[in-house]
Formats: structure tokens, sequence, C-alpha cells
């Protein structure tokens, strides 16, 4: 180590770490697509058949709420409980979200 890089306490490193770090136009371009990203089955959840199921980003979608605040209301019987299709699938029923949409307005 150098005696300047010693005496302002700064790290070097060796010639072979050769690392790259994200731009940050490149990062802002990331987290933009993914805020602005709709669930297709949101967009079209007006002509989804009544016997059709939709996933936890569709209820995010509807009721504008995160994934947390959708388990919230789950939990407070604000809004309907989801089905368990298997261990890691959970679905909402689009006839009972519809229901409760319009018990609700």
């Amino acid at each position: 180590m150098s005696q300047v890089a010693r005496s302002t306490g700064e790290k070097t490193m060796a010639k072979s770490q050769n690392f790259t770090f994200a731009q940050p136009a490149e990062i802002d371009v990331v987290s933009d697509q993914k805020k602005g990203r709709v669930d297709p089955a949101l967009t079209k959840f007006d002509s989804l058949p009544d016997a059709a199921f939709v996933r936890l980003p569709v209820v995010q979608g509807l009721y504008a709420c995160s994934r947390a605040t959708v388990w919230r209301h789950v939990k407070a019987g604000i809004i309907p409980a989801p089905i368990k299709l298997s261990e890691r699938i959970t679905v909402w029923s689009v006839r009972e979200l519809r229901k409760h949409l319009m018990e609700m307005n």
C-alpha cells in the first residue's frame, strides 16, 4: 500500500481484482421498468370469467396496496381470503374479488 493510501485511510485494490459497477443511468432504467410493470391479468380483469383465479400482483393492483398490506387486510377480513392451490401457489377467486369490490362501492 502506498504512503498516500495509508495516510488517508483509502483502500486499494490489487490489479487482479477487476470490478465493474453499474452506471447510475442503468440502475434508474431497471427500477423504472419494475415500477411501471403492470400484470396483464390486471389490465384485463373486467374480461376475466368469474371462475378465473388471479395471483397476488393483481390483488395488489386492485386494492392499490403493497404485498404486506394485502396480507394484513386478508387477516383482518377486509380482503377476501385466498385459496391455496398448492404449497407455494395462492390465488384469489375473481368472483369473490368482484363481489367484494362492488360491496365497497
